[in-house]
């Protein structure tokens, strides 16, 4: 069956605004590379932790697919931090009893050029109990920009 690599997050590129997203020590801002872009600046203050996340409801979840966190980080960090990102993906039941959990860790280089790197992480298949996603970035210390964060469907290959 073929799965439709369509973004169930919304506004992931913080183009409009930051609703639906929950924060803690983060702010969209201007992008710093991209003219006319915005992104999250997660720590606002370096030395705290910080938090970004977005629950969805839907009734669309395509179980026969894996879903693919995507999303890309510019480190802004002061040098003397260790930068580690941590991202995760929940699958929750109607209760917001948890089904399943994905984390991803991240320890993210120092920016020798000023560029976004990308990152994804493989989700697997959501369970027929599902009745929400859970994505959550957090950020314990450091500075960095998120964007263009997208999740979506893909075919689960048998080869």
């Amino acid at each position: 069956m073929t799965c439709s690599n369509r973004n169930i997050l919304l506004n992931g590129g913080f183009r409009r605004g930051l609703a639906p997203w929950v924060i803690q020590n983060s702010n969209r801002v201007r992008n710093p590379i991209y003219q006319g872009d915005a992104s999250m600046l997660m720590g606002i203050s370096p030395f705290t932790r910080s938090v970004v996340k977005q629950k969805i409801q839907t009734s669309v979840f395509e179980h026969q697919c894996a879903y693919y966190l995507y999303f890309r980080v510019y480190n802004d960090s002061p040098i003397r931090i260790k930068v580690q990102l941590f991202a995760t993906v929940v699958y929750l039941d109607r209760r917001g009893n948890t089904l399943r959990t994905t984390p991803l860790m991240i320890t993210l280089p120092q920016a020798k050029n000023r560029r976004f790197s990308p990152y994804f992480v493989i989700v697997p298949s959501p369970p027929k109990e599902t009745h929400s996603i859970s994505v959550s970035f957090f950020l314990p210390q450091g500075r960095v920009y998120v964007d263009y964060i997208r999740l979506a469907a893909h075919d689960i290959s048998t080869h």
